[in-house]
């Protein structure tokens, strides 16, 4: 016998409402912590409001660890990273979404094809190569090799220069604007909400960057704060930290969640146009 549609609606309801609790809770968790004396931390399992709220987490964290620091290093490093992006796809994507040429058809599905490459295989030759020019241990091991990855950039900007209208170019080419004129001041600026959206995917994306800064980042000052929390963990017997800890992994979340909020709005919109058009 069915369900009455009420009561099904009732049971999906309540599955979300324990499933989005169950995704809550552990920032909850570490946001509590963040700001509970360590030592209380595990006095109690759950709490949901920091015991005795205090600020010493932070200042422990930054007594140990350069933390400030290593917060400096993920914005510059994500930073820099979104922007070589956009510099390769935003191009690409009006080549092939405006423009005709020999192969351009191959072209651009053979960088499609790049985002089913297992990014994790060219970890080995990348870092044998990064080595061999004595780039080790410096930004620019980090930035660089992160940026190629454009595939999903490039097809996204192309669909969303295939929307905009035809007779705007076709007005500018009348007008005598070159090439570059119509990218700079006629398909960028349509697509502003386009940029926003893939800036900030871009830039989550290199924020969380771990397996590779672990690698070729040895320098404690130069690690970003996603490779830096793994210095707290409980490598020689010692009793780990959760406060500072939480501290720390706070200031990883904030920065990304606080830019998410600012650029919805840029997101929302971005998603639906251009991505069915032919």
């Amino acid at each position: 016998m069915a369900l009455p549609f009420s009561l099904r609606r009732a049971v999906v309801h309540v599955v979300l409402l324990c499933l989005s609790v169950a995704t809550v809770f552990p920032l909850v968790w570490m946001v509590t912590s963040a700001f509970t004396p360590n030592e209380l931390i595990a006095a109690k399992a759950i709490r949901l409001w920091p015991e005795q709220p205090t600020l010493s987490n932070f200042t422990i964290a930054a007594a140990r660890h350069p933390i400030w620091m290593w917060l400096w290093n993920s914005v510059l490093t994500s930073t820099l990273i979104t922007l070589g992006k956009l510099v390769l796809a935003l191009p690409a994507g009006y080549a092939f979404g405006r423009m005709e040429f020999p192969g351009h058809k191959f072209l651009f599905w053979l960088v499609v094809a790049t985002m089913s490459f297992p990014t994790v295989l060219a970890i080995i030759p990348t870092y044998i190569a990064i080595v061999k020019v004595q780039a080790f241990d410096t930004y620019g091991a980090m930035i660089i090799p992160s940026i190629p990855y454009v595939g999903f950039y490039v097809f996204y900007f192309r669909q969303a220069f295939r929307s905009l209208q035809g007779s705007m170019f076709e007005a500018a080419r009348m007008d005598g604007a070159g090439i570059w004129r119509q990218f700079w001041e006629i398909a960028v600026p349509n697509v502003v909400p386009s940029i926003a959206a893939l800036s900030v995917i871009s830039f989550m994306g290199a924020w969380n960057i771990y397996l590779w800064g672990q690698l070729v980042l040895e320098d404690t000052f130069k690690k970003t704060l996603t490779t830096g929390i793994a210095a707290f963990a409980d490598l020689d017997g010692a009793e780990v930290l959760w406060g500072p800890l939480m501290a720390t992994s706070l200031l990883s979340v904030v920065p990304v969640l606080v830019l998410f909020l600012i650029a919805q709005r840029f997101i929302v919109d971005a998603l639906a146009p251009g991505l069915g058009e032919k």
